[in-house]
């Protein structure tokens, strides 16, 4: 295995990029195991160690998915379309506020690219399938054909295409968007 010019092998270095944004988390875990396991120490009892990191990491893992998921809701802003269609109402709903996070965090941060992209992608299939049906009354699986000749090339190619790798990306998403809304 080689390593990189400060030492650190790939495989490692892999890791802890991944591990990056939950470097202080797994810190304050490993820190109040050490703590409450030297105060149970401390105090006479007889902690069991791996019980008690068990019963830490479950409880954490249970604090960190409520604050993941119910994080204050701000009006979601779409810097790409906001200055043409601003309203006071829009972004409320928090479908669309938690993928306006999870697109910046995957364009700005680099945070689950992937699975933006899958879930962004499914999406985008749904609602190309939907307008084929509200406008011409095909649904593509049974006349594949005829949805073809009905569908802008563009979408057809994501319809049944895989997902180009950069989907998350504002300059990317919006021209698509776009296209959908003025079909």
């Amino acid at each position: 295995m080689t390593s990189s010019p400060d030492g650190i092998p790939p495989r490692s270095r892999t890791l802890l990029t991944a591990l990056r944004p939950w470097r202080r988390r797994l810190v304050g875990l490993l820190l109040t195991w050490v703590v409450l396991s030297a105060l149970t120490a401390a105090l006479g009892l007889a902690p069991d160690v791996p019980v008690l990191l068990a019963i830490i990491v479950a409880t954490a893992l249970l604090l960190w998915h409520l604050l993941d998921h119910t994080a204050p809701q701000h009006l979601t802003v779409w810097p790409l379309v906001d200055g043409d269609f601003a309203s006071p109402s829009r972004g409320n709903d928090f479908r669309v506020t938690n993928l306006a996070a999870r697109l910046e965090a995957a364009d700005t941060r680099r945070e689950g690219r992937e699975s933006v992209v899958h879930d962004v992608h499914l999406q985008l299939q749904v609602l190309i399938r939907e307008r084929l049906y509200a406008k011409h009354g095909i649904v593509a699986e049974e006349e594949p054909r005829w949805a073809q000749g009905a569908t802008p090339p563009e979408l057809w190619d994501l319809l049944v295409g895989l997902p180009p790798p950069d989907l998350y990306r504002p300059q990317r998403l919006d021209p698509i968007l776009r296209r959908i809304e003025q079909w």
